[in-house]
Protein backbone atom coordinates (compact mmCIF):
# COMPACT_ATOMS: atom_id res chain seq x y z
CA UNK A 1 0.00 0.00 0.00
CA UNK A 2 1.27 2.98 -0.64
CA UNK A 3 1.02 6.59 1.27
CA UNK A 4 -0.22 9.68 -0.28
CA UNK A 5 2.65 12.44 0.69
CA UNK A 6 1.48 15.56 1.41
CA UNK A 7 3.70 18.78 0.80
CA UNK A 8 3.10 21.61 3.17
CA UNK A 9 4.63 25.41 3.40
CA UNK A 10 6.66 27.09 5.73
CA UNK A 11 3.43 28.18 6.98
CA UNK A 12 2.60 24.61 7.88
CA UNK A 13 0.11 24.61 5.20
CA UNK A 14 -0.50 21.32 3.39
CA UNK A 15 -0.06 22.80 -0.84
CA UNK A 16 -2.44 21.19 -2.50
CA UNK A 17 -2.76 20.91 -6.56
CA UNK A 18 -3.60 24.39 -7.20
CA UNK A 19 -1.55 25.95 -4.94
CA UNK A 20 1.59 23.75 -6.88
CA UNK A 21 0.33 24.54 -10.28
CA UNK A 22 0.16 28.41 -9.41
CA UNK A 23 3.80 27.65 -7.85
CA UNK A 24 4.68 26.48 -11.09
CA UNK A 25 3.02 29.22 -13.86
CA UNK A 26 4.81 31.72 -11.85
CA UNK A 27 7.63 29.88 -11.75
CA UNK A 28 7.67 29.59 -15.76
CA UNK A 29 6.38 33.06 -16.24
CA UNK A 30 9.30 34.78 -14.45
CA UNK A 31 12.11 32.31 -13.53
CA UNK A 32 13.56 34.89 -10.77
CA UNK A 33 9.45 34.74 -9.07
CA UNK A 34 10.79 32.74 -6.40
CA UNK A 35 14.41 34.07 -5.74
CA UNK A 36 12.92 35.01 -2.39
CA UNK A 37 10.86 32.51 -1.45
CA UNK A 38 11.81 29.73 0.93
CA UNK A 39 10.80 26.30 0.70
CA UNK A 40 11.56 24.13 3.41
CA UNK A 41 11.02 20.30 3.33
CA UNK A 42 11.08 18.32 6.34
CA UNK A 43 10.96 14.56 6.36
CA UNK A 44 9.04 12.80 8.99
CA UNK A 45 9.54 9.41 9.28
CA UNK A 46 7.32 6.66 10.85
CA UNK A 47 4.47 7.89 13.23
CA UNK A 48 4.22 10.99 15.48
CA UNK A 49 5.58 9.95 18.72
CA UNK A 50 3.13 8.49 21.37
CA UNK A 51 5.01 9.79 24.37
CA UNK A 52 4.44 13.31 26.67
CA UNK A 53 8.35 14.17 25.93
CA UNK A 54 8.18 13.32 21.68
CA UNK A 55 10.47 10.86 22.03
CA UNK A 56 10.76 7.02 21.06
CA UNK A 57 7.36 5.34 21.81
CA UNK A 58 8.03 2.18 23.56
CA UNK A 59 7.31 -0.76 20.35
CA UNK A 60 6.27 -4.54 20.77
CA UNK A 61 6.93 -6.98 18.78
CA UNK A 62 5.29 -10.52 17.60
CA UNK A 63 4.96 -13.02 15.01
CA UNK A 64 1.84 -14.44 12.62
CA UNK A 65 1.54 -17.11 10.79
CA UNK A 66 1.75 -16.26 6.98
CA UNK A 67 -1.90 -16.23 6.45
CA UNK A 68 -2.43 -14.41 9.39
CA UNK A 69 -0.56 -11.72 7.87
CA UNK A 70 -1.91 -11.90 4.97
CA UNK A 71 -5.48 -11.78 5.86
CA UNK A 72 -4.49 -8.66 8.18
CA UNK A 73 -2.99 -7.28 4.91
CA UNK A 74 -6.47 -7.28 2.94
CA UNK A 75 -8.06 -5.86 5.97
CA UNK A 76 -5.87 -3.12 6.08
CA UNK A 77 -5.89 -2.43 2.76
CA UNK A 78 -9.76 -2.30 2.57
CA UNK A 79 -9.88 0.52 5.71
CA UNK A 80 -7.61 2.39 4.12
CA UNK A 81 -4.82 1.84 7.34
CA UNK A 82 -1.96 -0.27 8.00
CA UNK A 83 -1.18 -3.83 9.62
CA UNK A 84 0.63 -1.50 12.90
CA UNK A 85 -2.70 0.03 13.08
CA UNK A 86 -5.24 -2.81 13.48
CA UNK A 87 -3.27 -4.44 16.00
CA UNK A 88 -2.30 -1.22 17.77
CA UNK A 89 -6.22 -0.50 17.64
CA UNK A 90 -6.82 -5.01 18.69
CA UNK A 91 -4.36 -4.93 21.40
CA UNK A 92 -6.20 -1.45 22.94
CA UNK A 93 -9.58 -2.61 22.76
CA UNK A 94 -8.27 -5.79 24.71
CA UNK A 95 -6.26 -3.99 27.14
CA UNK A 96 -9.30 -1.50 28.13
CA UNK A 97 -11.99 -4.42 28.09
CA UNK A 98 -9.94 -6.13 30.77
CA UNK A 99 -9.75 -3.18 33.18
Amino acid sequence: MSRRRIWVGADGAPIDESDARRMAEAFEADDAALDDAEITLTRRVGRPSLTASGGPSPQVTFRLSPSMRNRAERLAHSRGTTVSALARQALEELVNRAS
